[in-house]
């Protein structure tokens, strides 16, 4: 369900805003490290998010909800991904190495963008990772615009 196009967007360095919520009912927004597509067919991708985010674990644990936003930070482009999480797995070394890609993109994104000094970024790094495998639902357009909201996919059942 992902063409091509929007697997190059996803796994490039764009913002990742990840929502969760908690069994009580409250949301929660935290980041995500980087993104892989692991089946386009099947639209399931594995999402890096920081080990040490305890809030975003207990709700991913519980009610295994999510929604991811991608953000292009020079142009605004993005999408959200809703969907949910089939399991969280402990980061491995190619986790760090693609967090670290991530992270030079992202960061250099910003700092070209927003002339945010790159010490200042460089304090976001989480010092571990875990990789979510997110089965997603739905695909969303949410780019500032018109067209904003509109379907870009949806898993079939």
């Amino acid at each position: 369900m992902f063409e091509p196009e929007v697997t190059a967007f996803l796994e490039s360095g764009c913002a990742l805003i990840v929502g969760t919520v908690g069994a009580d009912g409250r949301p929660y927004a935290s980041r995500g490290w980087g993104l892989t597509v692991l089946s386009r067919d099947h639209a399931t991708v594995r999402l890096l998010l920081d080990a040490d985010d305890a809030t975003a674990m207990t709700h991913l644990s519980t009610t295994r909800v999510i929604a991811v936003t991608a953000v292009d930070v020079p142009t605004l482009r993005s999408m959200q991904l809703k969907g949910r999480i089939l399991r969280i797995e402990e980061g491995t070394d190619h986790d760090r190495d693609r967090a670290a890609q991530f992270c030079e993109a992202f960061y250099t994104d910003v700092a070209e963008t927003e002339s945010t000094p790159r010490r200042l970024l460089d304090r976001l790094t989480p010092s571990g990772y875990v990789a979510g495998i997110v089965e997603v639902d739905e695909c969303f357009d949410q780019t500032p615009g018109p067209a904003a909201g509109a379907p870009i996919a949806t898993r079939a059942r």
